[in-house]
């Protein structure tokens, strides 16, 4: 019999599960400064991942010039620290449309996460 932690995990790392979509962003915005480093991470947020392309928002053109010379070493770093190869490519954009404005919503992101694994400690 699976623990529900495994459950739940795999139900969140399987590509097939729409719960792992959602999961694998959290997962890259959540951890976004380990990933692309604070400088970066301070100018540009993951805003979606489809099909193998990251699409990250950056704050504006200058960055925007620098993030495509470093674009195949941020795909590299952020596949080996995911453990995988997920990301195929970037796309960088500075339409931030698709970026949560709200701050609730991000607070709201982080207790569901904190809540789901709170549960899966308690069984």
């Amino acid at each position: 019999m699976l623990k529900s932690d495994a459950v739940l995990q795999a139900l969140f790392q399987n590509g097939k599960s729409p719960l792992s979509g959602p999961f694998l962003r959290w997962k890259l915005w959540k951890k976004w400064p380990e990933f692309v480093g604070p400088t970066m991470s301070g100018v540009s947020e993951p805003v979606a991942l489809r099909n193998g392309v990251l699409s990250v928002w950056v704050k504006n053109a200058a960055w925007m010039q620098q993030m495509v010379f470093l674009k195949n070493q941020m795909r590299q770093t952020i596949n080996q620290k995911l453990g995988e190869d997920m990301i195929r490519e970037i796309h960088l954009t500075m339409d931030r449309k698709a970026v949560p404005q709200d701050p609730e919503e991000k607070k709201w992101l982080e207790a569901t996460v904190k809540n789901l694994m709170n549960e899966r400690a308690d069984d």
